[in-house]
């Protein structure tokens, strides 16, 4: 039959056979009962804030999880710190009479052995000094030849035992002030075909110069420092933290650099700074030859974590009003949890959580935003 010769009443059927074709391939292709839950249906959250997603859909929303791990430390990081020689390894050198510098014989940096010389002055005070120390030599020989002989005419009887006793105190003290002179002068070396009243000022021990503290001409006072020796090559770690960590703060604490040194709390201050309103903090470290005296340090302290605490990543948490939240796994489920961020470092967050919250839990990493605006959390 030619479609010019069909009738209306023909056109009415060929439109039903068609429409019902097209709804036949249409409930075909559209998802059974056991699909409802696949990658194009969004999640709902139901009435405890928990949502259940299957493969499917936790791919199509990009989120990835990992484990809680167990937290031993809590970080505190970006403390200021300085490196700075040990207290028992460091000697001040001083001068031990007023002069004039006229040589500086070794620098900063330099390694000197005990008794080399550092420093060259003149002085009239050991012109002066000199004649005391002859002097002293010379009484201390004297008293103790007479002390002596008095101790031989006593025992014999012709002198009595307080003359005797006289002339041994005065030996006695005539020794000290020679023992006195003699300290005074082993510190220096006088210097052969030198100038008068010049003299060497020479290194009590072996080490390290740190510091130098005079320059040539210069006029210094007796006792005044000219240099700082260390005896090694060790070196302290000195940091300052909050006061508010003060009753966690106790020698044994660990410590960590950025260039991965490790450390260990050796001494608390007690007392704060008065510039900074913190308190000092000293600490040894293990590799002290990759410091150098004077660096600048940035400190990150660690505290011993609650046994409640565990670590997670610093992507896993999400604001949630004054505080933080994060999202775990379990199986097809997710569920969101306050959390008390107790510390951490650029990577990880320790924290804790009123719900359950242990090491092993799948924590979201990446995805938790999507979750929060899926099922916001509500207290």
């Amino acid at each position: 039959m030619r479609l010019s010769a069909m009738k209306p009443a023909h056109w009415i059927s060929v439109a039903l056979v068609a429409a019902v074709v097209v709804l036949a391939l249409v409930w075909l292709r559209s998802p059974s009962p056991a699909d409802s839950g696949s990658a194009g249906a969004a999640p709902v959250a139901d009435a405890q804030g928990r949502i259940q997603m299957n493969a499917d859909q936790i791919e199509a929303l990009g989120i990835e999880t990992v484990a809680a791990k167990p937290a031993k430390n809590i970080p505190v990081t970006g403390l200021p710190g300085e490196a700075v020689p040990p207290l028992d390894a460091v000697t001040q050198v001083t001068v031990p009479f007023t002069g004039v510098v006229t040589r500086v014989l070794v620098d900063e940096g330099e390694r000197v052995r005990a008794g080399q010389p550092l420093l060259r002055m003149q002085s009239r005070e050991l012109i002066a000094m000199q004649g005391d120390h002859a002097r002293a030599r010379a009484e201390a020989g004297v008293s103790s030849q007479q002390a002596r002989r008095d101790a031989t005419l006593a025992g014999e009887g012709i002198i009595p035992e307080a003359r005797h006793a006289e002339s041994s105190a005065r030996a006695a003290a005539a020794r000290v002030t020679l023992d006195e002179a003699n300290a005074m002068m082993s510190r220096l070396r006088r210097v052969p075909g030198g100038q008068a009243g010049e003299y060497d000022v020479l290194a009590p021990q072996s080490g390290l110069v740190l510091r130098r503290s005079v320059s040539p001409g210069e006029a210094m006072e007796a006792m005044a420092p000219a240099f700082v020796l260390v005896e090694s090559d060790a070196l302290d770690v000195q940091f300052h933290a909050p006061i508010s960590l003060r009753g966690q703060l106790q020698p044994g604490l660990p410590i960590s650099l950025a260039n991965g040194i490790e450390g260990e709390v050796v001494a608390v201050g007690a007392d704060t700074d008065a510039g900074t309103q913190t308190l000092r903090v000293r600490a040894h470290v293990d590799k002290p030859g990759t410091l150098v005296a004077g660096q600048q340090l940035a400190v990150a302290l660690l505290l011993p974590a609650p046994a409640d605490a565990v670590s997670v990543p610093q992507r896993a948490l999400q604001a949630h009003g004054q505080g933080d939240s994060l999202y775990v796994q379990d199986g097809a489920t997710f569920r969101g949890m306050a959390v008390e961020r107790l510390g951490g470092d650029a990577e990880t967050a320790v924290v804790r959580s009123a719900e359950t919250l242990q090491p092993g839990d799948m924590v979201v990493q990446k995805g938790g935003s999507v979750l929060k605006s899926l099922a916001p959390i509500v207290e």
